[in-house]
């Protein structure tokens, strides 16, 4: 028996052994963590604190109907993962969170635009269903950013990508089928761009009324901006695929055309450091209510011209 016990439990010495490795491991990690909260991650977070002071064109396409606007969501989200998120970049954020609140801006609107090409530019009628990739898109894009562990939200948003992806292939192979068997859509009328703008509004309109203070003030500047980067990408592609509905309701070149001009020109809004003393956050908050104004005029017109 004793020989047993000798072989399968482990002596004194080793445990004593054992402890002192576990413990030197513990003290280590304890160590790490701390040396990347500072100093390290201070080191590293001006190389992710650079914003946007503009808003690129957007790839059109002329192949088919709607591939324009869902492209410019997909295509802004993958824009997002090319610069490097710092959503759950712990540490980063803490420093310099810029960037942080300007990449927030943009996922809440984005979020937007998967929501309403879920449940309206995209929902088929005649079969009474949203496309299953899109419902996964938006299953995706709405996980908890915030969240440091047991989540990648990089990973969430590569996986919204490619579902959006997996929409437009099937979106292509179902142009020539009859509605009630296409598993995939694209409606192009008025009524459905009007409950677009419609949501868009509400969001922008709600970070508008945010209270902000002296040390909350560039957090909102940044999440204003970033809502209406996203915004500009958005209108872009409804732009390209719904200008001549616009047209038919006398709203294109009256109200879309100067909506588009007065988000892009708020966005390239850019100061060295953001004061509300010198009107930095009210001007572009009085912009952003502008904006919001003019996509409920947009709505209304589109929905009764």
């Amino acid at each position: 028996m004793s020989t047993l016990q000798e072989k399968f439990c482990a002596s004194w010495q080793d445990w004593k052994s054992f402890f002192k490795v576990l413990f030197n491991i513990i003290i280590l990690s304890i160590l790490s963590f701390v040396f990347w909260f500072f100093p390290l991650s201070l080191v590293v977070a001006p190389f992710y604190s650079i914003t946007n002071d503009e808003v690129k064109n957007i790839v059109t396409y002329e192949d088919l109907s709607g591939k324009t606007t869902v492209n410019s969501v997909k295509n802004g989200i993958q824009d997002l993962l090319d610069e490097g998120l710092v959503t759950n970049f712990t540490g980063v954020n803490l420093y310099i969170d810029n960037k942080y609140y300007e990449q927030v801006g943009q996922l809440e609107m984005y979020r937007i635009a998967v929501n309403t090409l879920e449940n309206n530019l995209a929902r088929n009628r005649g079969t009474g269903g949203a496309n299953k990739h899109l419902v996964k898109a938006r299953s995706n894009i709405y996980a908890d950013y915030n969240l440091p562990i047991f989540t990648s939200y990089t990973t969430r948003l590569k996986q919204t990508v490619s579902n959006i992806e997996a929409y437009v292939k099937q979106l292509g192979k179902d142009k020539n089928v009859n509605m009630n068997e296409k598993q995939a859509v694209f409606i192009i009328n008025s009524d459905n761009l009007a409950e677009v703008l419609d949501k868009v509004k509400q969001q922008l309109q709600t970070n508008t009324m945010v209270k902000s203070s002296f040390l909350t003030d560039d957090d909102k500047f940044y999440q204003l901006k970033g809502n209406l980067i996203a915004i500009s990408k958005f209108l872009q592609g409804i732009d390209y695929d719904f200008k001549d509905k616009m047209k038919d309701k006398s709203s294109y070149a009256e109200n879309f055309v100067p909506l588009l001009e007065l988000v892009n020109e708020a966005v390239k809004q850019n100061h060295f450091v953001i004061l509300e003393a010198l009107g930095h956050v009210s001007k572009l908050e009085k912009q952003a209510n502008i904006i919001a104004q003019k996509l409920g005029e947009l709505r209304d017109k589109l929905r009764n011209g």
